[in-house]
């Protein structure tokens, strides 16, 4: 008997523009009917999810920033922040590279330069709360996460380099063709579930998931119906116990009504 489901968002939930079907109000609260806990794992800001799913939002869970921030609606149940120092070093390497962008994810707001305002469509795609700044030493904030953009949509070129030129206790990991998400290295969203399995009671074999990319591996490995989209990444769909129809074609939706409303 499945008592939680979680999903990814972009690439995942979400279709090509960013939207998710009417269809699913409905079975969002078919779901809260059967006692069966919804949870929307993400490397977006929470804010930006909380906001996105209004006005059902304080019956859901929250993933957030890739297993930093954690809540229940609007309460918040564990957050995970990097040490400002280590910050700090992040920021003048990726200085080095020019053509790369940096936006800071803390607890309360997401940062980026005003040099970099030309951003401001991308920020707030994944952030709810952001501003721009006029120096780092401005922002008085934990931060979370740091997200390293390439405009030219070709991060992976970049990859190696950033991966070994950071504090062995971080890690750098790669969403789609534009971002890499720099973060503490023991938190991910299998940590996020494997919290949230804690709290609620809820055994892996009582779970069900659904990513498409690298940073949902540790989402999928933490379930046992963990299921990639068929838009998914090689890597994913081989640890996965099954696949679903890709994003444009509602794979969650189709999954779910099949594999948990029709048994």
């Amino acid at each position: 008997m499945i008592k939680l489901i979680a999903t990814d968002m972009d690439g995942t939930f979400l279709d090509s523009q960013k939207r998710f079907s009417p269809e699913f109000i409905d079975m969002f609260y078919e779901l809260r009917k059967r006692q069966i806990h919804f949870v929307i794992a993400s490397g977006n800001q929470y804010y930006r999810l909380y906001q996105k799913f209004l006005p059902m939002s304080n019956g859901m869970y929250f993933i957030g920033e890739n297993g930093s921030y954690i809540a229940k609606g609007c309460q918040l149940l564990s957050k995970n922040v990097i040490e400002q120092n280590k910050v700090d070093k992040v920021i003048s390497m990726i200085e080095t590279m020019p053509e790369l962008r940096i936006i800071l994810a803390g607890v309360k707001n997401a940062y980026c330069l005003n040099k970099y305002k030309e951003l401001e469509k991308q920020v707030a795609t994944y952030y709810c709360n952001y501003q721009f700044v006029e120096s780092y030493h401005d922002i008085n904030d934990e931060i979370m996460k740091i997200a390293i953009f390439d405009p030219e949509g070709k991060i992976i070129q970049y990859a190696d380099q950033i991966a070994k030129g950071i504090d062995t206790s971080l890690k750098a990991t790669t969403s789609g063709n534009e971002w890499i998400d720099i973060q503490n290295a023991d938190i991910n969203k299998g940590v996020g579930i494997r919290f949230l399995q804690n709290e609620l009671n809820i055994k892996p074999e009582e779970c069900m998931a659904f990513g498409d990319q690298m940073n949902d591996y540790t989402l999928l490995k933490s379930v046992k119906y963990s299921y990639a989209m068929a838009n998914a990444v090689l890597k994913i769909k081989e640890i996965s116990y099954g696949i679903a129809p890709s994003n444009d074609e509602q794979g969650v939706l189709q999954v779910i009504k099949k594999e948990v409303f029709e048994r």
